[in-house]
């Protein structure tokens, strides 16, 4: 599987940059159509002559964010809600993948960190690709959280799907029910024995091409799922974070709330955000 269609939102300002380069090459890679949006706030006021002209002048803008070159281009522009938006057009062009930017400020970051993350990821089928980095290579390095759930069986899949020519590792992070009462040793042997069995049913469930489970690889640690995954990527170097958004605990237990905003904020690398189908 590669991506078909491709939607990168965006609000011209410099932030953007990065994400516009990843969608780019993606694009270029993967043979996809690109699609670039920008939401305006609010509609204008002007007659029908202006709006036409504001149109025309909005569209080439676009085009000239990606330039001349051999990727199939498609602009839109939307007047709204950002994030309704965003879910919309999504939806419109049949996106394989949503690639944006990361910002706690404005309107179009805040369809990730703020209170529109809830409406997108319910709302919005397709994977949502936040880039921090200014893109120099393909992904290598790929670290996928799981919990053993569907959701988490979906982020692999996809990323899997997207990315098969990378590096994969699995991460599940564990803790124990009353190790502060009890100590954590004894439970923590239970619970160990419990994981290997839960692993073993996910990896015979997993459907991914057979060089992304040759190349997997498998770290199951003890501790928060924050700090785990965090220590990971910096570890190990992953240059992509796979999260998925509907599990069972942790931080595929729910995307909405602190612990996302948590590792939005923290990990040193670009997230791929896969909600459950």
């Amino acid at each position: 599987m590669t991506a078909r269609a491709i939607l990168f939102p965006t609000d011209f300002s410099g932030r953007c940059d990065r994400a516009r380069d990843r969608a780019v090459r993606l694009a270029q890679r993967w043979d996809a159509r690109l699609i670039l949006l920008h939401v305006r706030l609010t509609p204008s006021d002007n007659g029908a002559g202006d709006e036409s002209l504001e149109q025309a002048r909005l569209e080439t803008r676009l085009r000239e964010e990606v330039g001349e070159g051999s990727i199939d281009v498609e602009v839109r522009i939307a007047s709204g809600d950002v994030a309704d938006a965003i879910v919309q057009a999504a939806s419109e062009v049949a996106a394989d993948l949503i690639v944006t930017g990361l910002s706690q400020r404005d309107e179009l970051g805040d369809f990730l960190v703020g209170t529109t993350v809830e409406r997108v990821v319910r709302h919005a089928s397709s994977p949502i690709l936040v880039v921090k980095h200014q893109p120099r290579a393909d992904y290598e390095q790929i670290m996928v959280a799981t919990d053993f759930s569907d959701c988490a069986q979906a982020a692999l899949e996809t990323a899997g799907a997207l990315f098969s020519n990378a590096r994969f590792t699995l991460v599940h992070a564990y803790k124990v029910s009353l190790e502060g009462l009890r100590g954590k040793e004894e439970p923590a042997a239970i619970r160990q024995v419990e994981i290997a069995t839960e692993l073993g049913e996910f990896l015979q469930r997993i459907n991914v091409p057979a060089g992304v489970r040759e190349r997997l690889e498998i770290n199951v640690d003890y501790g928060d799922i924050c700090a785990v995954v965090r220590d990971h990527v910096q570890s190990s170097g992953a240059d992509l974070a796979v999260l998925g958004t509907h599990g069972r605990s942790g931080i595929v237990g729910t995307l909405i709330g602190s612990t996302a905003r948590t590792l939005l904020a923290c990990l040193d690398c670009d997230i791929l955000l896969v909600r459950r189908a």
